[in-house]
């Protein structure tokens, strides 16, 4: 396993040019943004955010009126949108001048776009499910790992969940600050700083700007193994005021399988209820080995699968377009991946976050090329990760996001969605709209899980944000379907759909890792890509992954 040495070599090496940080002073208008609520109900108004962001992700104020169209003729929108400086005072750049909002009203369900044409360029919101009435259920999105002053990360927790809110317009928001940090934070000093007053500071925190109806703050804090020994676990609770830290350098808690235990009892004492989330784990520097654990799939029931680190459900030899880049790289030890876990029989989902140590959720500016935070970011949020890294070279991805689907934006309702593994993760800034059943089942429902003996039925839609390249339907580890699509970024938007059904009649066997274990389950799930910006400016485009379904003899 990678050391210290390591991590300073390679910090080294990613040194800028001061020259090209001199020239990020000022950046250049590169594209609109338009975010929309999942869901919406005929003849119900709701707000579109339209931002507007430089090269370098920052918030930029532009010149002239954007155009706005909709898919659905009978909509009713404002012909243009103005950008009048009174956008919120949180964000990279300018935000007052670079965010706006406006209404829209849509008059005909099925899934809708909204679009926006600036200096001859098209632009394309998120996918609307437009209901006749009530869902019951919508597709909520959060980023909930992230990093605040509090440990190793720039800025105040506050500010984050308010740029969420305000800029990103998130409906779930955590921040999981650090319970031992290593590298430039001797891990004992930050552990006792956690256990003596930063822990309850978060907690007041999380609390305060918790909205029931409006917005979501859960709580929980990043079980950090260091300096570098394994991989690291998001703990996450189903409240704030019951919450307790058990840390990774306390006797008892200082191993994943002592931390579940310990989880357990303060679960079975009836504190409340936790989960927890391995993030990662296919980082040569932090690796969580799957094969090698005693894996509680109750109480570790999702990993997050990507990140701006990268993606870690599949190697990069076997086509994985995002394999780990940050920190160390890709991990040569096996039992590291997601698919690893899933193997072993382990009935885990996928969920995704950022992972961005900065007060910026939903979008993370770990992949932007180096520049100058402002002065006014300095003095305001300090020193940490968030800021170096935007002046350092260590460019990596977009951060990630995990889609819920919840009954209501409460607390309760979003950790229930969690806890039966109803999410499920896309890239930022792409809230993608995608589904996934067996014999009628879908994802997070009847714990994801069928019998089937004989012929069963596999359904998928996916809705993007851009022209979809491919769908690919794996079973037990092997794509079992790919669905093609187009490459063309400047594809119609007829290109930014792709539902099936297929039949598969093979007998179920489940999965085999290389050791002999395995499952007695199939399983399957959905990997979506789509077509990459023609500049390149997200490298490569956007993906979701959901899953799985299992399926028992």
């Amino acid at each position: 396993m990678a050391g210290p040495h390591e991590s300073i070599r390679v910090f080294a090496a990613s040194r800028p040019s001061l020259r090209a940080l001199w020239a990020s002073r000022s950046g250049r208008f590169d594209r609109l943004h338009l975010i929309v609520p999942s869901d919406a109900v005929v003849g119900e108004p709701v707000t579109v955010r339209v931002q507007a962001w430089d090269e370098y992700e920052r918030l930029h104020a532009i010149e002239g009126t954007p155009s706005l169209d909709s898919t659905d003729d009978d909509a009713t929108i404002p012909a243009e949108v103005s950008f009048d400086g009174d956008g919120p005072s949180v964000g990279p750049g300018n935000p007052e001048d670079g965010v706006a909002t406006v209404e829209a009203t849509f008059a005909t369900t099925g899934v809708q776009y909204l679009t926006a044409e600036y200096r001859g360029e098209r632009f394309v919101s998120n996918p609307v499910r437009v209901h006749d009435a009530d869902p019951g259920e919508r597709t909520l999105w959060g980023d909930i790992h992230l990093h605040s002053s509090l440990s190793d990360g720039a800025g105040a927790a506050a500010d984050g969940f308010a740029f969420a809110r305000e800029v990103m317009g998130l409906d779930v928001c955590a921040y999981t600050d650090h319970d031992t940090m290593g590298f430039f934070i001797p891990p004992r000093w930050q552990r006792e700083r956690m256990h003596d007053r930063y822990f309850d500071r978060l907690k007041r925190t999380t609390a305060a700007n918790n909205d029931p109806g409006e917005f979501v703050t859960l709580f929980g804090y990043e079980w950090t193994k260091q300096p570098t020994k394994g991989g690291h676990i998001n703990v996450y609770f189903d409240g704030v005021d019951g919450a307790e830290l058990f840390d990774s350098h306390a006797e008892e808690t200082d191993s994943y399988e002592g931390l579940w235990e310990r989880l357990r009892e303060w679960r079975d004492s009836g504190a409340g209820d936790v989960l927890t989330v391995p993030h990662h784990p296919a980082e040569a520097m932090y690796p969580f080995d799957f094969a090698a654990t005693e894996y509680d799939d109750d109480l570790a029931p999702l990993v997050e699968v990507y990140s701006q680190w990268g993606s870690s459900e599949r190697p990069g030899r076997e086509g994985n377009r995002r394999p780990i880049q940050m920190g160390h790289g890709e991990t040569d030890s096996p039992g590291t991946y997601v698919q690893d876990a899933l193997a072993l029989g382990h009935r885990v989902g996928m969920l995704g976050s950022s992972d961005y140590h900065g007060p910026y959720p939903g979008h993370s500016l770990m992949h932007a090329k180096p520049h100058l935070p402002s002065l006014a970011e300095w003095r305001r949020d300090g020193v940490g990760w968030g800021h170096i890294w935007r002046v350092w070279n260590e460019q990596s991805y977009p951060g990630g996001l995990t889609a819920f689907r919840a009954t209501e934006r409460s607390r309760e309702a979003v950790f229930d969605a969690l806890r039966s593994r109803s999410v499920y993760a896309t890239t930022q800034p792409d809230r993608i709209l995608a589904e996934l059943s067996v014999d009628g089942t879908r994802v997070g429902e009847a714990d994801s899980t069928v019998t089937a003996d004989g012929e069963r039925t596999i359904r998928f839609e996916v809705h993007g944000t851009a022209p979809v390249e491919s769908v690919t339907v794996v079973k037990n580890g092997d794509p079992f379907h790919v669905a093609t699509g187009t490459t063309d970024y400047d594809a119609p938007l007829s290109t930014f759909s792709q539902s099936e059904t297929l039949t598969d009649d093979a007998p179920v066997t489940g999965p085999t890792y290389a050791d002999g274990r395995g499952g007695d389950a199939d399983y399957y799930y959905l990997r979506a890509q789509q077509a990459t910006r023609r500049d390149a400016a997200y490298v490569p485009g956007g993906a979701a992954w959901l899953g799985p379904v299992w399926v028992e003899p």
